[in-house]
């Protein structure tokens, strides 16, 4: 099975750097692969309106449907998703793979979040909690949870 991890911006922390590699790696040695995009982030101006808002976000999440097919099963990760635990993850990664989807995609937003866009085309929203985390973080989490549910 591939995963891939499709987000706006870049692990700058060293320490998150090290972990995502490791379990990149502990991914592969169960057969799997774990690809990731890491897509440039957008300058956000200092007086952005709301009504500029989901074009910001539109733009800065082109790239990710660029990169996605109707063979790919989408999740994306936003605060309004669904909160699951890792064996109901697991059971919708095994209903994709029986459905005949490719690879599972992970989408994560810049600061601004993911487009409405996106979040509709997304096959399931999962939020990992209502709390706001810093995206580095989030990213090595969801390293550790693909790689438990493989």
């Amino acid at each position: 099975m591939t995963c891939v991890i499709m987000c706006v911006g870049k692990i700058k922390d060293a320490f998150y750097r090290d972990e995502i590699k490791k379990y990149s790696e502990l991914i592969r040695k169960k057969g799997h692969t774990l690809e990731i995009y890491e897509l440039a982030d957008e300058k956000i101006p200092d007086n952005l309106k709301d009504k500029n808002k989901e074009g910001l976000i539109e733009k800065e999440c082109k790239r990710m449907f660029d990169k996605i097919t109707s063979k790919d099963y989408v999740i994306a990760l936003c605060i309004e998703g669904k909160e699951i635990t890792t064996k109901k993850h697991r059971e919708y990664i095994d209903c994709a793979k029986e459905d005949g989807y490719q690879k599972i995609v992970y989408v994560i937003g810049g600061s601004l979040g993911l487009p409405e866009t996106m979040k509709k085309r997304a096959n399931l929203k999962l939020s990992f909690s209502k709390m706001t985390f810093p995206h580095q973080m989030m990213r090595m989490v969801l390293c550790e949870e693909i790689y438990n549910i493989l």
